[in-house]
């Protein structure tokens, strides 16, 4: 494997520095740094799953992708269809029209 830095390599990584926080005398500081390197290793599952995914579906997981642009125009119209409607496009539940968001989810 030589000096090759992995998504693998660097979840060893993070585990062997959780299991290093053992020696942290500190109570707080020792819950904080295993907090930190939780969220860490869970970042770097999440995307390990995302891009062994994108490579099985046959896509390029270094692919780019830009957000579409959003304007108020825009969300003003969404905003119109989806209350035009009645119903949440994200959950299917009845909108209130005196509303601008669904109240079971909260989408606009």
């Amino acid at each position: 494997m030589g000096d090759e830095a992995t998504v693998d390599v660097f979840m060893r990584h993070l585990q062997v520095e959780l299991e290093a926080t053992e020696s942290i005398a500190d109570a707080v500081e020792r819950e904080q740094r295993r907090r930190q390197l939780q969220t860490s290793l869970q970042e770097a599952m999440r995307f390990h799953a995302a891009h062994a995914e994108r490579v099985r579906l046959g896509l390029d997981p270094t692919k780019v992708v830009r957000p579409q642009q959003r304007t108020v125009e825009s969300e003003v119209r969404e905003t119109m269809s989806t209350l035009a409607s009645g119903t949440c496009e994200v959950c299917g539940s009845m909108l209130d029209p005196e509303l601008d968001f669904c109240p079971a989810c909260g989408a606009r």
